[in-house]
Order: structure tokens, then sequence, then C-alpha cells
């Protein structure tokens, strides 16, 4: 399952399937754009818009209004709270005085008194005082609701009563208050509703409902002017005691309130300061100004909020079909920001509110899913077409070694285009430069391509229609098919005019990998066959002709004739043997060089213990002992028996040659890993005077002495690094003190039946 997932997550996106992950992405979007639209989810967000657009639509207070104070300056003069109810009704009749317009007293008045009387005069006489109600839901004793009316004498006396109940958002800010409340066929108009009417039309109270519960009903916004001080202010003892000219109060709209800290509730509002509250008597002269100005903002039903989020992502997704990824996120971009324009240009211009946070959502999250799919899709592209060039064996000049994924994914496919577009000159230019006569035939084994050796090679047969058959029948050779087989070897053409040569095909496809044709090559194996022919005169010259005299003096020289001078007669024998190692030596070189190995598994402890059983006539002549490795553990190395063994005696023979005798030759065997594969470390040491520093430069070199006498051929640790390195080893010198350490390391094998034996 987790496969099938990335290779959904990481197809091409293209015809149907592009089509489909189109409408998964717009469905997707819609569905989050509706789920945010229709239910509160985004209300944060909105609200922060809301509150930034009505702190800029902010403007003066309505000078009509006038708010009298019970502050801290009342308290202090007149007492503690609560205040007699004479003070109220004083206060009362210096705004029947002073000609003061309707009043909307949120003062409550709850429990009877015996200072109701002077109170419900004062009341009578102004006759347009209105009293608050507070009514909460539920009741006591099961009821829907309870109201907190003012005392009976009082509710009589004045002109009216309304509620002062406030609601608030989620987020603990006053933006919107009731202006009826209803149960069933009993309605409470907002206390500041008569206030309003007095200036203006207001909203008639709803129709009666059957349910007893109680509801808010004909929700107002409240549009908040100005900071929370904006409105009129006057103290309530300033009021009282006449300090107030009647100008200030006369046919003003009044609202009498508790503004000092700890008296009566306080909000927040959209107009505060974070973390200041405004009193609640300032919130419903916020309420009387919008009603007095036409109405606060109107909010959108949620079917146009639904229908106004949806429109922005349908052009945004509309231009994912046929626009470019530039141009999609400049799309997406502004359609954000005109989203923004559209809310901010409605609200202070219109009137209307319209939350953009679900539309702004939607196509937050739709351009980046659609570019993820497409960013995929445009890498899975890419990865396949790089591994398609990889597959056919094309080296991408310019690789990517910095940046992300898909960065280099570009940087490779561009390297590939490049030499893609680069192909055509690349090949005829190969194609001229190669040193063989080389000719592309098409299906039909005619010829569309040549180099230059090739016209020299056939002339005139490449004018024309030349093909295939006509090629090889110049040459000679008539059953040219057989030469097209790449698996087989059919061998050499000897051409009329005495020359070889080594016919080779290979077969050209498409990127299908579909057959199109052949390319053809003709190499010149005169002159290598005769080196080759030269090359085994001299090894039989060398192992023969050569050996023979210099065994035939020899021999004369240990035989019963007459004797030379013994100083002549041991250089004249010296002479004959390093001419027999020369040549000896030469002839292995030879062929450990170029002739094709034999390949077993054998222990390299073994071929170690048998070169020194080889050497042990000489060792014992000259009292020198070879110390061979007697553990038990096997170290098995693939190889040449003869070759290895010749090669571990010539380690020896030359510890030998260079040891001093009565002296001591070691010989380790131990595995190690090498490059993360293990290996055989065969190493052998001598006593030897050691190897200056030249010498150990050009050890391994072929005639290059390892000591001062120049005793031997020079052949011996050639040979062995060739055995060495062809065995896919190393050989190396390490200084002793005194002595030499030579170190050779072959590739182990740790699993013998996984080893190929032949």
């Amino acid at each position: 399952m987790k496969g099938g997932w990335k290779r959904w997550f990481g197809a091409r996106l293209t015809g149907r399937r592009a089509l489909v992950e189109w409408v998964v992405v717009a469905a997707s979007s819609a569905l989050l754009i509706s789920w945010l639209a229709l239910t509160p989810v985004a209300d944060g967000p909105d609200h922060l818009v809301y509150d930034a657009l009505m702190r800029a639509k902010a403007g003066p207070a309505d000078e009509t209004i006038v708010i009298i104070a019970i502050d801290d300056r009342s308290l202090e003069a007149l007492g503690q709270w609560p205040w007699p109810r004479d003070l109220h009704a004083r206060l009362i009749d210096r705004l029947t005085e002073a000609g003061a317009g309707p009043v909307a007293y949120d003062v409550l008045f709850t429990e009877p008194s015996s200072q109701d009387e002077p109170l419900a005069v004062a009341l009578t006489r102004n006759g347009k005082v209105q009293l608050p109600v507070v009514v909460d839901a539920p009741g006591l004793n099961g009821s829907a609701f309870r109201e907190d009316a003012p005392a009976a004498r009082l509710a009589t006396a004045a002109a009216g009563m309304g509620h002062v109940n406030l609601t608030v958002d989620n987020d603990g800010v006053v933006r919107r208050l009731p202006l009826y409340l209803q149960s069933g066929d009993q309605s409470w108009p907002h206390l500041i509703l008569p206030l309003a009417a007095t200036r203006t039309a207001i909203p008639p109270p709803p129709a009666p409902q059957t349910d007893d519960a109680l509801y808010p009903a004909a929700s107002e916004a409240v549009v908040y002017r100005g900071p929370p001080g904006a409105f009129r202010t006057l103290s309530f003892v300033d009021v009282l005691n006449g300090e107030t000219p009647a100008d200030f109060l006369k046919d003003r709209l009044v609202l009498v309130g508790a503004t000092a800290p700890g008296l009566g509730d306080r909000y927040a509002t959209p107009a505060t300061p974070h973390g200041e509250l405004r009193p609640g008597v300032k919130v419903q002269a916020a309420l009387l100004q919008t009603l007095l100005q036409g109405g606060g903002p109107r909010s959108l039903s949620h079917g146009w909020v639904l229908a106004f989020s949806l429109l922005p992502l349908s052009l945004l997704v509309g231009g994912f079909l046929i626009l470019r990824p530039a141009a999609n996120m400049a799309l997406g971009v502004g359609l954000i920001i005109l989203t923004l324009l559209a809310t901010a240009l409605a609200f202070l211009a219109g009137g209307l509110w319209f939350p953009p946070s679900a539309a702004v959502a939607g196509l937050a999250l739709a351009y980046p899913l659609w570019s993820w799919r497409r960013l995929a899709a445009a890498s899975a592209y890419m990865q396949s077409e790089v591994e398609a060039f990889e597959r056919d064996g094309v080296r991408l000049t310019s690789p990517a070694r910095g940046g992300d994924v898909v960065a280099r994914q570009v940087d490779a496919l561009r390297a590939a285009v490049r030499q893609v577009r680069d192909l055509e000159r690349f090949i005829s230019d190969a194609l001229r430069s190669l040193p063989d006569a080389t000719v592309v035939a098409d299906p039909y084994a005619r010829i569309i391509l040549s180099n230059d050796r090739a016209e020299a090679l056939f002339g005139d047969q490449l004018q024309g229609d030349a093909d295939l058959p006509l090629l090889f029948q110049s040459l000679g050779e008539p059953a040219w098919r057989r030469f097209l087989d790449p698996d087989g070897d059919p061998g050499e053409i000897a051409t009329p005019d005495g020359r070889i040569l080594k016919a080779a095909a290979s077969v050209l496809t498409d990127a299908e990998g579909q057959p199109v044709g052949h390319i053809v090559r003709f190499a010149d194996m005169t002159r290598f066959r005769a080196a080759e022919r030269q090359r085994t005169e001299a090894l039989q010259l060398l192992s023969h002709d050569m050996r023979a005299p210099q065994v035939s003096i020899l021999t004369l020289l240990d035989g019963p004739a007459r004797r030379l001078d013994a100083a002549v007669q041991k250089r004249i024998a010296d002479y004959a043997r390093q001419t027999l190692d020369l040549a000896e030596g030469y002839v292995q070189l030879a062929r450990a060089e170029s002739q094709p190995y034999r390949s077993e598994l054998m222990d390299l402890g073994q071929v170690a213990m048998d070169a020194a059983d080889i050497l042990w006539p000489q060792a014992s002549k000259k009292g020198v002992r070879i110390l061979t490795p007697d553990g038990e553990e096997e170290f098995l190395v693939q190889g040449d028996p003869a070759l290895l063994r010749r090669l571990t005696t010539n380690l020896l023979d030359n510890a030998l040659k260079y040891g001093p005798s009565g002296g001591t030759i070691q010989v380790s065997l131990s595995g190690a890993e090498e490059n993360g594969r293990p290996v055989c470390v065969l190493s052998v040491s001598d006593q030897g005077p050691g190897l200056s520093e030249d010498a150990a430069r050009r050890l391994f070199q072929a005639f290059g002495h390892g000591g001062a006498d120049h005793r031997g051929a020079g052949l011996g640790l050639a040979f062995v690094r060739t055995v060495a390195e062809r065995h896919g080893g190393s050989i190396r010198h390490q200084a002793g003190s005194p002595g030499a350490t030579f170190i050779l390391t072959l590739p182990r094998v740790m699993d013998p039946q996984a080893s190929p034996v032949s």
C-alpha cells in the first residue's frame, strides 16, 4: 500500500490523470472553504479583520449624545454606592430644568425603597426617562427567563423600560447588540431604542414566537466612534450641583450610567486598545449613534458568504488549466489581495461585512496543493528521463552538486538535453575520429554513414546505394550476416591484398529498445598479427635458442675436460647463469602479461609453504631458516596456481639472495579488510642490508635492481607486481631495520561455495 501511494504521488501529472487531480484539488479547497464559511472555525481571523476595519471606519462622536457618568469624582463627593434615590430624583429634576431630551437611565432600581416616591414624582415630571430591565435565561423554578424590572412605583412613573443585555462574542468582544429580546408573545426593546426613535426610524419589534425560550432578535452591529472617551461626558456631581450649563443638556439625548472602575460592567470592543475595557453605558451610547446614522454594517447571509468565498477559488483553479506557474502564483497572490480589498471596500463604503478568512484559506490551500502536484509531476518526469538516459548509457557531463532535489534534477536534465542537442555533431565527430574503418547501416543493411578510413578502405564501393553485402564481398567474405551477431566470434577476414581485418558489429536501438540498424567496425589487424608472430619468435629464441648454448657452457665447465683458471671459469659460469636468468625472467614476465590465467581456489598459506620447499636446498646451503605460517586457518584466494607459486618463490628467492648467511626469512600471513572487502596479507621479511631510496623507487620496474651489486636480471619483482595486479591485488615494499619487507595483498575468498572455479 505504501508503494502504491508513492507511485500515485510521484506519477506524471498528464492527460486524464491531470484532470482527476485538478478536480481533487478544487474539491478539497471548496470543502475547506465551505467548512470555514458555514462554521465558527474561522471567527478568530475574521474578527481581527472586522476590528481593524471598524477602527478605520471610526469617526467623530455624535455631539447630541451626552453621558452623565457616575464616576470616581462623583463617588468621592456623594459617598459610597448605592446612593439614596433622592439624589437620582434631584438629577432628573436638573435634566428637566435644563430641557434635556429623552433620558436612558442605566441604573437598576429593582428593590422598593422608602425614597421611591420622590424619584417617581421626578420621573413623572420629566416624562422622558427610560429605566432598565435585566432579562436573564433561564429563570427560577424552571421558567424560561427571569425579569429584573424596576420597583412597581418607579415602573409606573417612567416613560418606558428597556433591556440592557449585552451579547459577547467568543473572544470576549462586544460587536453586536440585540435590539429586542423575545419570549413567546412578550418582547423587550433595548433601552436606547426610544431615544433613537425620536430622531430616526427604528426596526419594528419581531413577530410573536410560539416558543417560550428567550431569543435575541434584530441584532445590530455597533459602530464604535472615536476613542473610549469620545462622547461628551459630564460628571454626575457636576450636573447635580448645577455646575453644568443648561446649553450642554438642552435637547440632548442623555444616557446616565456608571463609568467608575468596579462599578457596573465593562466590556472589550473593537475600538478599544488591547486590554482596555469600555463601560456598558458607553457601549449603549455607541449603539445609539449607530442607529441614528442608519445602522451598522450588515452581514451577508451564509449562502452569500459561501458564494463569494468560492468565487476567487473558481478563478484560481480555472487558471491552473491555462496559465503558467508564475502566472498562477501571481493570480493566487492577486486574488488574496483582491479579496481583502473587496472586504475592506464593502465594509467602509457599502456597509457590508464579508468575512474573508474562508476565501483566503481556500486560495492559500489550493495554490500550494496544486503546485506540489505539478512539482511532483515535473520531478517524476525529470527523474524518469534522467534514469532513461542513464539506462541508455548516456553520461551526463554536468552532474548537479548542490541545491534541492528538483534543482539537481533540472541540472541533470539540462545536461542531458544539451547532450541530445549536440548528439548529431558528436556522432559525426566521433565517427570521423575512430581509428578504424566504421560504417553505420540502417535496418535494411544500407550504408547511411561512414568515416574517412572506411572510404579509404572501400573506395568506390561506398558510392551510390552501398550496402553491407557489397562491402563484405569486396573483402572476399560473402557470408556477411555472421559478422552482425554481437555475441558470436566470426573470426578475421583475410583480404585478397594480404591484409587481416577484424569485423565487429553492434546493434543500434531507439529509445524504446527497438533495433534500427548496425554500426560495423573493420579493424586492421595486419601489424598486430605480425607483431604477435615476432613476439612468439622472440620468446622461442629466448626460451630455446638462447638457453641451449648457455646450458651447454655450464655443462662443459662442470665436465671432466681440462680446467681453465678458477677465476675465469667462475666468471664464465656467472655470465652464463645470468643470461639464463634473464631469458627465463623475460619469458615468465611476457607470459604473465599476455597469456590467459587459469583460475583455481587455493590456500595462500599452502602456496607459501610450497615455495619454501622449492628453495629449501638453496636456503640450507646458505644456512638460512625460512619460517612459514603454521596456523590452521585457511586463507583462500582465487587465481593461477603456477603463477602465484612462482610469485611467492620470487619473493623468497629475493629475500634469500640479499639476506645474510645464517639469517632468517620470516613469512607471515593474516587477514584484513581493504576498501570494504576482505583480503589476505602475505609478508616476507629478510635481514639484509635493505634498499636505498633510489632503489626502492624503481624496485618493481622491469630491470630495476633492488641491490647495489645488480645481482639477478631485474625482472623478478616486475613479474611479482604484474601477477599481483592481474589477480586484483598489490605488492609494496616496507623498509626494515635492518632488512626489507615485501607485503602482498590479494582478495580473500570467504565463501568457497560462491567462488567460481575453472
